[in-house]
């Protein structure tokens, strides 16, 4: 421990002299950056610098639009992603600089070459150093836009979430977290109050006190990558197996034990039925599964509203199930915006069990709700829709 306790006081000394040196530097840097900035009918935009996958989607959306985009981010996560899916990343460059100074060389480099920075609570590179608290003051020093959008363990203050099923279910799968609020909340408060633009979707109501869109999910899909499966499974579980697959990744949060409680008990109820768990596997191989294999996706029944994996479910043309109980996050959704329209299938833990009986057992429906939930994604999460949102 007194080891551990040396090393941790060598890097905050070494942290805090690199921070005196880098200080004057940015607020020149930011200054002549200001200075520089030229006229242009289209902003340069980046996205990062934490590589959450929603970072590439929207960057390429933009790029088709004619937009100057590109992701910068720290490294990416090789299990699940391919180097491919990223634009630059901060562990290929400046290989002549000691690491710790990177970052600093990174946000220098991005005043000069970017607009507007779309970032997460987490902040753009200099967010774990001394002058977290002065990226605003220099990014708007030197004219830049901020829009920040939260992704989850960026900016979840436990004790603020409305849900305490959703707050049981973080505590389960991240009970680290509950030790760093503190800190999560100071870089909440930061960047709602300094940000020009706050974007929280189905996490608003959880203590940010700031949307500036009323939009369910910002979360977007190239639906050129993502084809409407052709697999039409006619059976009612009994004849052949009704495939239900599961994205384990957030087991506590998502529920994953009522899943396969669920799916069990149904076994027992004399139906044939697969449980596929999609995980540790590359994102190509989660779209040929979905595509080719499935016949309904449970993406979770803790969290109120859906992420990601659901938009994907619905892509694929599959009866989608995701927990929409909570009157707290989802009514202002339907009252205020298109969510309305939005055909996912609600369930809990507590009607699991019953929600895919009915959908088991009527492969009609299955096939309805895989329509109209293609239909659904194809109208308010492709890129034409990310390129309304965010070129506004």
């Amino acid at each position: 421990l007194l080891v551990k306790y040396i090393k941790h006081l060598f890097y905050r000394i070494g942290s805090l002299g690199l921070s005196v040196i880098f200080l004057p530097i940015l607020f020149v840097s930011s200054a002549s950056a200001r200075l520089k900035q030229a006229d242009r009918n289209k902003a340069r935009l980046v996205w990062g610098s934490t590589p959450i996958i929603n970072n590439s989607y929207w960057s390429r959306a933009m790029a088709n639009a004619g937009f100057n985009s590109e992701t910068y981010t720290g490294d990416f996560f090789s299990t699940i992603n391919k180097r491919q899916d990223w634009d630059r990343i901060l562990s290929e460059e400046f290989s002549y600089v000691w690491w710790p100074i990177k970052p600093y060389f990174a946000f220098l480099a991005s005043l000069f070459r970017y607009d507007v920075f779309f970032l997460s609570f987490n902040g753009f590179f200099i967010g774990n150093t001394p002058l977290r608290r002065l990226q605003a003051f220099f990014l708007k020093l030197a004219g830049k836009k901020i829009v920040v959008i939260p992704y989850g363990s960026d900016s979840y203050v436990y004790r603020n979430i409305r849900s305490v099923g959703t707050l049981h279910g973080l505590l389960m799968s991240y009970p680290a977290a509950s030790m760093q609020q503190e800190r999560i909340i100071r870089d909440v408060q930061y960047w709602v109050k300094h940000a020009h633009a706050v974007l929280p979707g189905f996490m608003g109501p959880d203590g940010f006190g700031r949307w500036d869109v009323l939009v369910p999910s910002q979360l977007m899909i190239d639906l050129q990558s993502w084809e409407a499966s052709k697999r039409n499974s006619l059976s009612k579980g009994d004849h052949e197996d009704v495939v239900i697959v599961h994205a384990p990744n957030h087991r506590g949060f998502k529920g994953t034990e009522f899943v396969k409680q669920a799916v069990d008990q149904l076994r027992t109820q004399g139906l044939r039925v697969k449980l596929v768990l999609l995980e540790k596997i590359q994102n190509d191989e989660v779209r040929r599964i979905l595509r080719e294999d499935a016949d309904i996706l449970v993406e979770q029944v803790i969290f109120t509203g859906h992420g990601l994996n659901g938009l994907e479910g619905m892509a694929s043309g599959l009866p989608t199930i995701s927990n929409l109980e909570d009157d707290n996050y989802i009514l202002p959704m339907r009252r205020w915006s298109y969510f309305g329209e939005c055909p996912l299938v609600s369930a809990t833990p507590e009607n699991l069990v019953e929600v895919l009986w009915k959908l088991v057992t009527r492969p009609e429906l299955r096939q309805q709700l895989g329509r109209a939930g293609r239909q659904y994604v194809e109208k308010y999460h492709g890129n034409e829709s990310a390129q309304y949102l965010f070129t506004n």
